[in-house]
């Protein structure tokens, strides 16, 4: 919301506007992060605390006001804090950046103030790469009646790690315990949210899911109906999106599927991408651990070498153990770039 009035004078010297990050005040360039709040103040030229209203342009957050005005800080991108004290009108520039860390063959956490956090094992990058979460708008609409808490995005987009990572959400609040909210990501091709099979912990109120890539991922109360348990474990429903993997390039390939058990226990995953000759081009999963449930991961096109495969028809091979069972699921990969 922007104050707009013929009778408001910009004046410099009158006030100031300071924002706090806790008990520090930010300083100049004002480079709030994604997922963060922060207390607003306007104070006069002899540091007295004046009564104000606030306003921002620009889709950037929102401003609560109230004994203590704050702005959180929501979409990356740049816009203005505007401050109003009796008719005189201030404003500062304001950029929204996403929580960021590099992180290294080594692994590395990045915790973001959305309340997302991830864990990289060790060996999940071969090289350095700098990590954002930030807060996005949703992409598409939810699958009803399921309900957002928060959808971000995990940056590099595209990235498809070595090993899988924990993504972990804290939803925090009472009225989503009962109602156990799921982990979705957004598949772009098809323009659908794939339910992430995940664990909830009702004492720290958090999500966990483990997943191989990076994208936009959300949060939702009612997850989908609990599978039937089978007599043995099983992988099931192994879809491809797209059918045929064109342009690799360009796009990623998303790999859907299910495990069943006759037990809610984990198993653990290994997923091959092997030639007609059966040599292996790459290996996505080495012995993940996995609850039974849908799951999701997905193929870049490369190989373990990190070359671009040709073109051609690929073998998926998935593997689970559990105890002392043992399962695989093999389906058909046409690539055509």
């Amino acid at each position: 919301m922007i104050w707009h009035t013929s009778e408001v004078t910009a004046v410099e010297d009158l006030f100031e506007i300071q924002v706090f990050d806790g008990q520090v005040e930010v300083m100049q360039p004002y480079r709030l992060v994604s997922g963060k709040r922060y207390r607003l103040q306007a104070v006069s030229s002899d540091k007295r605390v004046l009564a104000a209203q606030w306003f921002l342009a620009g889709n950037l957050g929102r401003v609560t006001t109230g004994n203590q005005p704050t702005l959180t800080a929501v979409f990356v991108g740049e816009g203005d804090l505007i401050c109003r004290v009796n008719r005189v009108e201030r404003r500062i520039r304001l950029s929204v950046i996403p929580a960021t860390s590099t992180i290294g063959s080594r692994g590395g956490t990045l915790k973001s103030p959305a309340g997302v956090g991830l864990t990289l094992p060790e060996g999940a990058l071969t090289i350095e790469q700098q990590i954002g979460i930030e807060v996005v708008a949703s992409p598409g609409l939810p699958p009803t009646p399921r309900q957002f808490i928060r959808v971000i995005q995990i940056s590099p987009t595209r990235l498809v790690l070595k090993r899988p990572t924990q993504l972990t959400f804290l939803f925090g609040d009472d009225a989503f315990r009962d109602a156990k909210p799921q982990l979705y990501f957004w598949e772009a091709f098809r323009k659908r949210w794939i339910p992430l099979q995940s664990r909830m912990n009702a004492i720290q109120g958090s999500v966990t899911a483990s997943m191989n890539h990076f994208g936009i991922y959300t949060l939702m109360v009612l997850p989908p109906a609990d599978l039937e348990r089978t007599d043995r474990l099983q992988i099931q429903n192994v879809k491809l999106s797209p059918r045929v993997f064109f342009a690799p390039d360009r796009n990623q390939l998303t790999i859907v599927y299910q495990l069943n058990a006759p037990e809610a226990m984990q198993a653990f995953v290994t997923m091959d991408i092997f030639d007609l000759r059966g040599r292996r081009a790459r290996r996505l999963l080495e012995n993940a651990p996995h609850y039974i449930g849908p799951h999701v991961a997905q193929w870049d096109g490369l190989a373990d070498d990190g070359v671009l495969v040709r073109n051609g028809r690929y073998f998926l091979i998935i593997r689970a153990r559990m105890g002392s069972q043992r399962t695989a699921h093999r389906k058909l990969i046409v690539v055509f770039k």
